[in-house]
């Protein structure tokens, strides 16, 4: 009975001494442990208890857990990359360095997430800027969009309206008949040339004489400066609208006649230009056309009729 009673006693020794060897041999600094006793009976972690941190051990190695307990004279963990709970010996664990390494890996996680706030601060700022408000007092909710075009706003009644017009290029009318009868009648080489638009009036109608005009638009170079956006009326020829009028003289020298009104353009938000006709706008045809820049930008044009 004795002797079963000690050789009892030495197995327990003996399978106490093995996990210990166990649990100094799985701190492999290279790589997290491949083995570990698991126990079974302890319960998964918080579900907020998710951030992956270090245990690390005296041999400078670490196990990545996502939390640990200690019980008795051995430490619980919840390994990262196994999803289960282990357990090494308490004395293993060099818990300063454990408490440091962690310390400073929130600070840095903390400076990471402000930083990234940052940026998510100035993205908001920027399409706030591109989507401005057009009218806050009678329309919240209304903004002009952040992908830029020409829109015309007006207020009836204190109710808000707001258009986008429809961009296209003139077209170029070099009146070939008409030309050749002048250089017939006058012996001096001079050419002329419309530039039209298709149909007798715009789809989008306004109905007051002082319309506000939003501009957005970019070519190349980046957005368009507001200046160089114009209010011009047009002139009604059969099934077509005219926007200028160009000739040639004899020097090669160009001229260009259009109906131009006055207006001035003041920045608006981000990219957004506000053109303010300082004249009323009587019954016609009219449009928003570039001058003065050259590129694809030559020869847009964004038209809109009035009515009363």
């Amino acid at each position: 009975m004795k002797r079963t009673i000690w050789h009892r006693i030495a197995v327990v020794l003996a399978l106490a001494v093995a996990l210990g060897a166990s649990g100094v041999a799985q701190t492999d600094h290279a790589s997290l442990p491949a083995a570990g006793a698991v126990v079974g009976n302890a319960s998964l972690p918080a579900a907020g208890a998710l951030v992956v941190k270090r245990l690390i051990l005296t041999d400078g190695s670490y196990q990545a857990a996502t939390e640990w307990k200690t019980v008795g004279e051995r430490v619980e963990y919840y390994s990262a990359e196994r999803g289960a709970w282990e357990e090494v010996p308490a004395a293993l664990v060099d818990w300063k360095a454990t408490e440091e390494w962690n310390a400073e890996a929130a600070k840095s996680q903390e400076e990471v997430l402000k930083q990234e706030s940052g940026e998510e601060v100035a993205a908001r700022k920027e399409e706030q800027l591109n989507t401005p408000l057009v009218a806050p007092a009678l329309a919240p909710e209304l903004r002009l969009p952040a992908e830029g075009g020409v829109f015309v706003l007006e207020e009836p009644a204190g109710k808000v309206v707001l258009q986008k017009l429809a961009g296209g290029k003139w077209m170029e009318d070099d009146h070939e008949g008409s030309n050749l009868v002048k250089r017939t009648v006058i012996p001096v080489p001079i050419a002329s040339a419309r530039h039209t638009m298709k149909g007798g009036a715009a789809k989008v109608r306004v109905h007051g004489a002082s319309p506000s005009i939003f501009v957005d638009v970019e070519n190349d170079q980046g957005a368009i400066d507001g200046s160089y956006f114009r209010i011009v009326r047009l002139a009604r020829k059969k099934d077509m609208r005219v926007v200028a009028e160009n000739k040639i003289g004899v020097s090669g020298a160009q001229s260009s006649k259009e109906a131009f009104l006055h207006s001035r353009a003041e920045h608006f938000s981000g990219d957004w230009w506000k053109v303010i006709p300082l004249e009323e706008l009587t019954l016609g045809e009219y449009a928003i056309v570039i001058d003065g820049v050259k590129g694809e930008a030559s020869g847009l044009v964004w038209d809109f009729g009035v009515d009363r």
